[in-house]
């Protein structure tokens, strides 16, 4: 008898959705995070694109949401470290950490992706310091000082905009010749008084004697040296599979290569979301993920009996 049909690794929408349609069609299901159910998907100021909130909403709200809606339906959550997947002919085992793990018929990957860092010297010594990568959760340490945000994607700018309401300047730092996020979000940003903008330039490293005092920029040959009270670091996602490699086949991004319903090579291993290969990383993306990955589950279990 296994612990559970199911568990599913990660809390993020993707993961959140996998559960509710397995646990509303009765399959004793677990959901294991590291963190507190929602993912990254909490942390967002204001979500624009999702279907059904033509004002926007919170993610911390639409998580807490997803998150109440699942429980509604009996979805379980367990806050342990995943460390590891074995796969036996006839069961599969979830490992945490402190040696303990879950026996089930099917696993769902949901982990998501983490920031990349910038790999600079002085970000890992100045992390917490000065360096962070949450707007939302920390902006409010940096009223009325400057921050540079590394990142013209949609989410440093994003990030920059929440910011900006904040900090008496923001500095937005994108190593492409132009920003990359989407054109609402550049309008927005570039109609901040408080907000400046440099294309074309690399970040070389952080300084500072035990908290952030600068940001070394490189533009081509010529390097500039800019004080700053904060770093923001948002310049792309990483995927959260490092204990996944040998197990799953994973693609040159580190990504879990799925087919159209979500299945790995790997029998009733499964993966959605921004953790697998292809993912446009959009939450709509990841909630179509996670359904298509629980309906393909409930097809496996209901094969097995």
């Amino acid at each position: 008898m296994f612990d559970y049909d199911a568990v599913i690794i990660g809390g993020g929408p993707a993961g959140l959705t996998a559960g509710l349609y397995l646990a509303r069609a009765g399959r004793r299901t677990l959901l294991v995070d590291r963190d507190a159910p929602g993912g990254y998907l909490k942390n967002i100021a204001l979500v624009e694109n999702y279907p059904g909130f033509p004002e926007g909403i919170s993610g911390a709200e639409l998580a807490r949401r997803m998150v109440e809606q699942s429980q509604k339906y009996g979805l379980r959550f367990e806050t342990a470290e995943v460390t590891g997947i074995e796969v036996f002919s006839g069961t599969r085992f979830v490992s945490c950490g402190a040696g303990g793990g879950f026996t089930t018929a099917v696993v769902i990957i949901a982990g998501g992706a983490r920031n990349k860092k910038l790999g600079v010297p002085g970000e890992t010594e100045l992390s917490g310091k000065g360096v962070f990568e949450c707007a939302l959760c920390d902006g409010g340490a940096y009223a009325g000082r400057v921050v540079a945000v590394c990142g013209g994607g949609d989410s440093g700018v994003t990030e920059a905009l929440y910011l900006a309401k904040i900090a008496s300047r923001v500095i937005v730092i994108e190593a492409m010749p132009r920003l990359t996020a989407t054109a609402i979000l550049q309008e927005r940003l570039l109609s901040q008084p408080n907000v400046e903008v440099r294309c074309g330039a690399r970040v070389t490293g952080i300084t500072g004697s035990g908290k952030v005092e600068a940001i070394v920029l490189s533009y081509g040959d010529r390097t500039e040296t800019v004080a700053v009270d904060g770093v923001l670091v948002h310049i792309g996602l990483e995927a959260n599979t490092s204990y996944l490699e040998g197990v799953i086949p994973l693609d040159k991004e580190g990504q879990v290569i799925v087919s159209g319903t979500m299945e790995t090579e790997v029998p009733f291993v499964l993966a959605a979301g921004d953790i697998r290969s292809g993912s446009p990383r959009q939450i709509t993306a990841a909630v179509r993920d996670g359904t298509i990955a629980a309906i393909s589950a409930l097809r496996l279990l209901e094969r097995e009996g």
